[in-house]
């Protein structure tokens, strides 16, 4: 596993002003380990996200992309291009219409955790003041919370602070637990653009 997958904490946000498009994810050094690029199609997948360990492109280090699992309808596999390694993916739970919430899978399509608000309550308030309410979403795997998402509000927009802290054990593979940081993030940057 490439060492851009190594820190505790990061923090993704949008590269210059660009929103919805390009992303960093900076290390706890405020240092970029991640470059990431949001790419949509008219043709499946619709939905890409490159990410590289470097600005030049050079390594690409995982892909997440949208396509097709029978248990949900908006679902992004990601795998690990340098072996073309399946890690896992992630996809909407639409029962939760009023909160962001997710399933976890791992490289065999097994629900393995969840995505969740950290209560409801924020979920509906972030709701009903368009964001202004900063959303926190907790990746869980059993009763454990093992990262934290937290928004962050600045002059333009949002950053997404992202907490491994809670998984001492290493229960969730740091690069699953970061495509579903990018995917949220982006779709924080998505709503944030509206």
């Amino acid at each position: 596993m490439h060492q851009a997958f190594s820190f505790n904490n990061y923090t993704i946000k949008p590269q210059g002003l660009s929103i919805g498009g390009k992303y960093r994810a900076l290390d706890p050094h405020n240092e970029p380990a991640l470059h990431i690029e949001h790419k949509t199609r008219w043709s499946a997948p619709f939905n890409t996200y490159h990410v590289y360990a470097d600005d030049k492109k050079k390594q690409e280090i995982l892909l997440i992309e949208e396509s097709e699992h029978g248990g949900f309808p908006d679902f992004y596999a990601v795998t690990d291009p340098a072996g073309n390694e399946k890690v896992g993916g992630i996809g909407v739970d639409w029962k939760n219409w009023f909160e962001d919430a997710w399933g976890i899978t791992d490289a065999q399509g097994t629900i393995i955790g969840r995505v969740r608000e950290k209560s409801a309550g924020r979920a509906i308030l972030h709701q009903l003041t368009e964001g202004f309410v900063p959303q926190i979403v907790n990746i869980i795997m059993g009763d454990q919370v093992v990262a934290e998402l937290r928004q962050k509000s600045v002059m333009i927009g949002h950053h997404l602070l992202v907490d491994f802290s809670g998984d001492a054990a290493g229960r969730l593979d740091r690069r699953l637990g970061l495509a579903i940081a990018i995917v949220v993030a982006a779709r924080q940057g998505a709503t944030d653009s509206v």
